[in-house]
């Protein structure tokens, strides 16, 4: 039995009885729930949990015929990774489904630093016509994306299109370079190649080994005509050591899509730096996500019923 976890936001209950109704007919049972405690009635019948929010330890334990939990976000964080794996539950997530629109607000961010837009939109509220403001071009730049994953790959798509010369960073490196990447190295050399970039993007997971990767000294490393952007997680960055750096005009700006804490409080120095723009964690919002996502599931439980490999399948040993 499919046990669906929602809160009627952003996965809407209308939405997945739609969808539930066309695709499965009567080859499955399914049941939607507002909470987890609301599922312990049903919790013999239940073997896969569609899910958005946070699972305990201790629910997990009190769900014993549990073998796939499909996760309505790309984040894991929010899962009890180790008792997951203790108790041999696959979990997948919906990695992928934000790659375009997340790829396309990267580009956007770039060609506002690279085209001096900033500058453009404070002169127009200003009431001020300067057509002396330096402008620049993406093309011939070197973009160093670090998570070459499927948003970092679609980043790079997008940017060769813009001439851009594309360095990726992941975790495992063979002899393959991924399409549209003119180079691709591992995490372990990321400070040999900041120094070399006009505009570095990260797009990792929060992992014990990704938070705080993005401290003074990474920062100390970059050129001072560089751009920072972060879309992957808040907790990627020291927020102090990037404040002042931008503060101090180390590098040249900055965009976040995502923070440590959020909403950013209205006491947040972040707030006062003109070289930085902020958008409110909706790089992955899309119009197209639940129709992504609900693409990845179908396809997965076909999978699962006929006890094949997931896509998506979170590593417990790297947490993502």
């Amino acid at each position: 039995m499919i046990a669906v976890r929602t809160n009627d936001r952003f996965l809407k209950i209308a939405d997945v009885e739609e969808i539930f109704s066309k695709n499965l007919g009567e080859e499955e049972t399914w049941k939607i729930y507002p909470d987890i405690k609301s599922m312990m009635p049903d919790k013999d019948k239940i073997d896969i949990i569609l899910n958005l929010g946070r699972i305990r330890e201790e629910d997990i334990k009190e769900l014993d015929n549990v073998g796939w939990i499909f996760s309505y976000s790309a984040g894991v964080d929010k899962y009890p990774l180790e008792e997951l794996a203790k108790r041999d539950i696959i979990l997948t997530n919906t990695s992928g489904v934000h790659a375009k629109n997340i790829a396309e607000q990267v580009m956007g961010a770039m060609i506002m630093y690279s085209r001096n837009l900033i500058t453009a939109i404070k002169n127009q509220e200003e009431k001020v016509y300067d057509g002396s403001i330096p402008v620049g071009e993406l093309s011939g730049k070197n973009l160093l994306i670090v998570g070459a994953g499927s948003i970092g790959q679609e980043i790079a798509r997008k940017a060769k299109a813009f001439d851009m010369n594309i360095t990726g960073i992941k975790n495992h490196v063979n002899n393959d370079v991924p399409e549209y990447f003119d180079e691709i190295y591992a995490t372990d050399t990321l400070e040999n190649h900041l120094g070399e970039a006009h505009y570095i993007v990260s797009v990792l997971p929060s992992t014990d080994k990704t938070r705080g990767l993005f401290d003074r000294k990474k920062f100390e490393l970059m050129d001072p005509e560089a751009v920072f952007l972060n879309v992957g997680r808040g907790d990627l960055i020291v927020e102090e050591d990037l404040i002042q750096t931008l503060k101090d005009k180390k590098i040249r700006g900055a965009y976040l899509d995502v923070f440590p804490k959020e909403p950013v409080p209205e006491d947040s120095k972040l707030w006062d730096l003109d070289n930085l723009i902020m958008t409110p964690h909706n790089a992955g919002t899309t119009p197209n996500y639940f129709s992504r996502a609900m693409k990845i599931f179908l396809e997965n439980l076909k999978r699962y019923r006929n006890g094949e490999e997931l896509i998506n399948t979170i590593d417990y040993d790297l947490k993502y």
